[in-house]
Order: C-alpha cells, then structure tokens, then sequence
C-alpha cells in the first residue's frame, strides 16, 4: 500500500508540473489537488493525452507586440499536427499549429491556421487571440484590433488584463486615439500595467489636457514606491519614462 501511495504522489506531482508548464488554467491544479483520486487522471486524459506528441515541448508564453525575423523551423510536433489537421481538421490542431508559428514568427502562417481555427470552433477564444497577435506582428493592429473587440466583448479580463491592453496598443498604433483612451482608461481602471498609465498620460497631453498627463504621470512614480523588487524591475522604463516627462515639464519629484 505504501508503493501504491508513492506512485500516486509521484503521478501528482508530475500532472501538477506538466499544468504549471503548459500554463493551462491555474483551475487544473486545483483540481488535481483536491479532487483525489480522480483529479490527476482527469487532466492527464482531458489536457496532457490530447496533445499529438504527449510530452512534447510546451509553447512559451507570446509577447503581444514581439518583433523580428522569423525563424523557419520544422519540428516533429509541427509535423505531427499537420498530420493530425489532415485526418481530422479540428480547431484545436489548427490553433496549436499556429501558436507555434507564432512563436516561431512566422505570422502569416500563423494567420491561415488561427483563422481556419476559428472557422471551425467560433467560440475558441485562445484562437482569436492568437490571430490578433499575429495580425500585430504583420504590421497590422487595426486589424488585430478589430479581433480583440470581439475577444473582449466575451470576456473583459481575458489573459489577465492583456487582451484589453493590446487592444488598447492596437488603437494607439492605429491612429484611433479616441478609442485608445477609452480602452486604456478601462485597463488603468482595473489592472496596475505602467505602460498603460504612461500611453494613457502622453495621450491626454496630446488631447491637451496637461494637467490629467501629470497626474496621471505622478500617480506611475506614487505607485511605484510600493512595488516589491521584482515587480519595480519589471516596470523600471516606464518609472523613469514617467520621471523624464516630468521634468521635461518642468516638474521635479523628490
């Protein structure tokens, strides 16, 4: 019995790594955890089974508005999946296949695969966001702004705040600078992102409303004070962003 309690926590554990790798929806864990013992066969047969290579390498996490040359790498999970899309063309295949373009930056193939993704299941949202990340890094954030109302429109928080952000981003780099404050007001409403408070602030400086700019540039240096190291390092350009518009406008912080 003591083996077969050493083995059960061993398969824990594993399942548990694998959710925290694949940065699945933290709910998993919970699940595993608490749900003994049918919690860790279940992920293990409904997330870690149903990819085409099993413990294949897991996808990092993309940056919104990533930039560079693509890389043009083939690999066995890339071959697999295109396999499985010719047998079966489910979405799910697809929108694995194009977040690895994504990663790789091959955005226009990413592009064909999120759309034919989303094609099949309209209502993969991991799909949608892809295609808008993608759509950003050809170059094209009206477009992917258009994607990311939609995303929003289903859930405000999608991602932690970032889908509402990059949609934020997408308006600013579009020239649609009204709905740009509209959505970084939302995000600084609800999420602590610097960038966000900077944009937001040269924005209303633009608008000519100066005296919202510096507060609004006062309140990232305020908020900053608070910061545990890690997070202060994570926000350091937009901090000091913050302090040169300041002086620049004739403003010195102590």
């Amino acid at each position: 019995m003591d083996i077969f309690w050493l083995a059960y926590t061993a398969f824990v554990l594993w399942m548990c790594m694998d959710c925290i790798n694949r940065k699945e929806h933290f709910i998993w864990v919970i699940i595993i955890l608490v749900l003994i013992p049918v919690g860790p066969f279940a992920y293990f047969f409904a997330v870690k089974n149903r990819t085409p290579s099993g413990s294949g390498p897991t996808l990092k996490p993309i940056q919104m508005f990533s930039s560079g040359p693509a890389r043009e790498i083939e690999t066995e999970e890339t071959l697999q999946l295109k396999e499985l899309i010719s047998k079966f063309h489910k979405a799910y295949h697809y929108e694995k296949l194009g977040q690895i373009y994504l990663e790789q930056k091959k955005y226009e193939a990413a592009v064909t695969q999120f759309e034919n993704a989303v094609k099949k299941d309209p209502e993969l949202t991991e799909a949608r966001y892809g295609l808008a990340k993608s759509l950003h890094g050809m170059g094209q954030p009206a477009e992917a702004a258009k994607i990311l109302e939609e995303l929003v429109k289903i859930d405000k928080k999608y991602d932690y705040g970032n889908a509402i952000f990059g949609l934020a981003e997408c308006y600013r780099l579009s020239g649609q600078e009204d709905k740009a404050l509209e959505a970084y007001e939302a995000v600084i409403n609800s999420f602590h992102f610097f960038k966000a408070y900077y944009h937001y602030a040269r924005l209303l400086d633009k608008k000519g409303q100066k005296k919202e700019a510096i507060d609004c540039m006062k309140s990232i240096i305020g908020s900053s004070k608070d910061l545990p190291e890690y997070k202060l390092e994570k926000e350091r350009h937009w901090i000091e962003e913050a302090y040169k518009y300041l002086r620049k406008n004739g403003i010195e912080l102590a």
